[in-house]
Formats: structure tokens, C-alpha cells, sequence
């Protein structure tokens, strides 16, 4: 494989198959449902990231406005543990805000148990509209199964970092193999 080749979602299947990410059946099924468009230019690291959601290998932490967060959050760290293929459990979620009585109040602790061990990360976004991008973050590196060589991480976002963010779960040499082969970096951790 060569990084000169024009990035398409079936040079993305090919990719991911080769890196051991995801089976041939996987990227089979992607492509199907993608037939209309699966040969087509897919342009910069934003529009590869979402490609990666589409094959089952990331979740997006969506920067634009998702209602209610509070109850986002457990929907996206069960989206991410999914991931895992069983290795990662996601169990007694709670958000405790800081003010219980306004509704639109972002701000507050999310609660969960990973794995049976409770983890906790504070959230600071004034809206309840909006994702707070770090603590969501956050909460899915911890998502990373410890018997498992692979963990989670962001896709590194060109300047200003306005677009949804994108958890990656891959191996240090899948992660090298996707910015070798598709162009794509990745942020260190946060936590």
C-alpha cells in the first residue's frame, strides 16, 4: 500500500482490513451500503475520521448541539464500549448537575462504573446543549480495555477545533499504520 493512492472508502476498507481492524465481512457490509459513493475522493483527516465511525473502528463526540447531555454522555460511552466487542461493560450511569433544579444546567459530575470499578469525571459546559469535549473524552480513554492492547484515542484536528472530535480504539501500530497509509494523527491522552 502507498499514501499516493487517492483515499476512497473502499481504499479506507482495504486499509482498516490490512491493519487487522476490522474482518473482510465488516468491510464488505460498509461498502455495500456505500455503493453509491464508495469510490469516491474522501477529502482531509475530518471526512477519514467519519469514514472510521462508518466501519465501526471510532464514535464521535459531537460538537454540535445534542439536547439533553446529561443523558448524551451515557449514549456515547456505551457507543464507545461497544467497541470493545464485549471487553468494556458500562453500567450504572448517573449525571449529578451542580444545580438540580435549572434543566439546562451542563455543569456536573458523570457517574458510571466501568468494568465494575466507578469512575467519575466533572463536567464543565455551561449548556446542557452541548457536550463538554474534554470530560467526554476523558471518560471514553478510560473506556481502554486493560487486557487489550489497544486503547482510545482522538483524531488530531487541524486548527481552529470546531468539528466533532473522533475516538479511535487501535493498537500504537494500527494508529502508525493510519496516519502512515491514510494521514491521519492521532493527540496524545488526556488522561
Amino acid at each position: 500500500m502507498t499514501t499516493t493512492q487517492v483515499t476512497t472508502y473502499a481504499r479506507i476498507a482495504e486499509v482498516l482490513t490490512e491493519l487487522g481492524l476490522i474482518t473482510r465481512d465488516e468491510a464488505r457490509k460498509v461498502l455495500d451500503k456505500a455503493a453509491s459513493y464508495a469510490s469516491e475522493p474522501v477529502r482531509g483527516p475530518r471526512e477519514i475520521a467519519d469514514a472510521l465511525e462508518s466501519f465501526g473502528v471510532a464514535v464521535s463526540i459531537h460538537s454540535e448541539d445534542v439536547d439533553f447531555a446529561d443523558e448524551h454522555y451515557e449514549w456515547l460511552l456505551n457507543e464507545a464500549a461497544a467497541l470493545t466487542g464485549g471487553k468494556v461493560t458500562i453500567s450504572d450511569y448517573r449525571f449529578e448537575k451542580s444545580s438540580p433544579e435549572e434543566e439546562d444546567c451542563g455543569l456536573g459530575t458523570m457517574h458510571f462504573t466501568c468494568n465494575g470499578k466507578p469512575l467519575s469525571f466533572d463536567v464543565e459546559q455551561e449548556s446542557n446543549d452541548y457536550l463538554d469535549m474534554g470530560a467526554a473524552q476523558q471518560a471514553i480513554e478510560a473506556l481502554s480495555p486493560d487486557d487489550d492492547p489497544r486503547d482510545f484515542r482522538c483524531v488530531e484536528q487541524e486548527a481552529p477545533r470546531y468539528d466533532d472530535d473522533y475516538m479511535v480504539l487501535a493498537t500504537a501500530e494500527q494508529r502508525e499504520g493510519l496516519q502512515r497509509l491514510l494521514g491521519i494523527t492521532f493527540d496524545p491522552p488526556l488522561g
